[in-house]
């Protein structure tokens, strides 16, 4: 469910093959550029408020969601890849957001993740879900295995200054949940971003898109 007008409208512009139906209201169907073969389904307020849980009381795009396929950690990253475990949409939406503008490969949901099509991830990515290049990863117990832990670099309160980092090419990059972050020493490999010692941590999607702005500073999209 896709919800906003000016994220609908994107969408049936980049992506009108996987546009289904339309949801709205008997007062909430407004201007928006609809397919002539495109169903209509005007609901009763009450019902589509309940259905309209980001709360535009905007038309809701119906769309089919891309399927993405599962990824082999135990190769080496091929680019730009980044390893997501977070569980909430919203946050999972603003790091989809960032792995587009900085050019990411790879977007590896682990099985910890949020589902990427929820409603508020696809408002929260402003419709780069459909976008990105999503793939099916582990849980991250499973990434301390020796064969996958040596091909990640891990962002955590401890580790490499980030303003120093002679990243390679082909990364692998993993952040933690909010709150929970990684178990301690797990990852040989880890990156710290400096900050206020008053300040116990960044906002991890916010942390990503340092370590990916940071990335791309040597290798320009």
């Amino acid at each position: 469910m896709v919800s906003g007008k000016r994220i609908v409208r994107e969408i049936l512009d980049r992506h009108p093959s996987r546009c289904r139906e339309v949801l709205c209201s008997a007062t909430s169907l407004q201007e928006l550029p609809l397919p002539q073969h495109l169903p209509v389904f005007r609901l009763d307020a009450t019902l589509f408020q309940r259905i309209d849980i980001v709360g535009t009381a905007s038309p809701i795009l119906i769309c089919d969601a891309p399927e993405y396929p599962s990824a082999s950690l135990s190769r080496p990253p091929d680019g730009l890849e980044v390893l997501c475990p977070f569980g909430d949409p919203n946050n999972l939406g603003t790091v989809m957001r960032s792995c587009a503008a900085f050019g990411v490969q790879r977007l590896i949901l682990l099985k910890e993740a949020a589902h990427p099509f929820h409603p508020k991830a696809i408002r929260a990515s402003s419709g780069m879900a459909f976008d990105q290049a999503l793939y099916a990863g582990p849980a991250i117990a499973e990434l301390l295995k020796p064969e996958i832990s040596q091909w990640i670099v891990a962002l955590d309160l401890n580790g490499e200054n980030i303003s120093t980092w002679e990243c390679p090419e082909h990364i692998r990059l993993l952040v933690g949940e909010e709150g929970l972050g990684l178990p301690n020493g797990a990852f040989q490999q880890t990156l710290t971003i400096p900050q206020a010692p008053t300040l116990d941590s960044l906002n991890a999607a916010t942390a990503l898109s340092i370590a990916l702005f940071t990335y791309r500073q040597r290798f320009p999209l």
